[in-house]
């Protein structure tokens, strides 16, 4: 279980001008914190990954970097990104959708910070974990992990104008699904029941930030398994292809139309 208090440290005065906002930020990343675990699939706001997050509660700090990004963005966001799932390179431990530990803790060349929770983050992952080829490099030991799907993101945001807080990120399936065999450190492609079984989640993220915005936001769909589940809903979207295999300029291009497209 997990304490719906345990969020404090993100409010700010300065920061969120409703209360409520803060309050409906924290009762969305408890939901999220309290969905039933699925086999092969790591929940960031819950479970503990053992052999590569440090000592201590983990997911607590994870919560609060997600309770402060949302908090300063649910009541002005424009636009909502939807991804297909998390990735152990990205919010597995940054705890951030589409964001890496790497921004959170100021070692990115183009993301700060203060752009995704107006302060510096913590780490979670251990700094002594042993290399790995491909994996774990003396840069991830010193300064955390990066993901070239999150850079590729934060990118398209920033090459079209948009302010940080115009945008919220989400996924298809809100949380890591890795092949059991090779461990925390993989990414697989989500399966159809588990984006069934997740589904609700994100029918409640969009109904809130319906709720709270000023106007409905517009829903850009990343990737085929994004568009399925907004499909699914019912809800108008417009769609761009997923930036990794090799499709990032198909994305960036695809997402500076849809932008310009609805006028943000």
């Amino acid at each position: 279980m997990t304490d719906t208090n345990d969020f404090s440290y993100a409010l700010q005065p300065n920061d969120v001008a409703d209360p409520s906002v803060f309050t409906a930020a924290q009762a969305f990343v408890h939901m999220l914190s309290e969905f039933p675990s699925l086999p092969a699939v790591f929940n960031p706001w819950r479970d503990k990954d053992e052999e590569h997050e440090r000592p201590g509660n983990m997911a607590l700090i994870r919560r609060q970097h997600l309770v402060h990004y949302l908090a300063l963005r649910l009541a002005r966001a424009k636009m909502v990104w939807v991804g297909e799932a998390l990735g152990y390179r990205g919010a597995h431990f940054s705890g951030v959708f589409f964001t890496s530990e790497r921004m959170l803790l100021g070692h990115h060349p183009i993301i700060t910070p203060e752009a995704i929770i107006a302060r510096q983050g913590e780490r979670t992952s251990r700094p002594d974990m042993p290399f790995i080829p491909g994996k774990i490099t003396r840069t991830v030991q010193q300064q955390g992990f990066a993901e070239v799907s999150a850079t590729l993101v934060w990118r398209a945001l920033l090459d079209n104008h948009l302010a940080p807080q115009d945008v919220l990120f989400f996924s298809a399936l809100p949380f890591h699904p890795y092949d059991p065999k090779g461990g925390y450190l993989t990414n697989r492609p989500p399966k159809k029941s588990e984006l069934n079984e997740s589904l609700p989640l994100l029918e409640a993220f969009l109904k809130l930030t319906h709720t709270i915005s000023a106007a409905p936001p517009k829903l850009i769909a990343i990737g085929r398994i994004g568009e399925h589940a907004l499909q699914t809903l019912g809800y108008p979207y417009a769609s761009v292809p997923h930036p990794a295999q090799g499709h990032a300029h198909l994305f960036l291009k695809g997402m500076q139309a849809v932008i310009r497209d609805h006028h943000v």
